[in-house]
């Protein structure tokens, strides 16, 4: 599956999984990152699954400016 985390594309091996284990794995801290599902334009909560073939972005919600 690729998803774009942080400005990048990344892949990972899972064909499905559930956004809180996708942060996890990433090790991104799910206080500190948005899950956008682009083709719907919506945030997704910890409990959704995203499987392959779902465009989806991981964005801090960290500002370092």
């Amino acid at each position: 599956m690729k998803i774009i985390f942080d400005g990048r594309e990344v892949e990972i091996p899972e064909r499905k999984i559930r956004v809180k284990e996708l942060l996890k794995k990433l090790g991104a801290d799910e206080l500190y990152f948005l899950v956008v599902d682009l083709e719907r334009g919506k945030l997704l909560t910890n409990d959704r699954v995203v499987k392959e073939g779902d465009r989806i972005e991981i964005r801090s919600t960290l500002s370092w400016g």
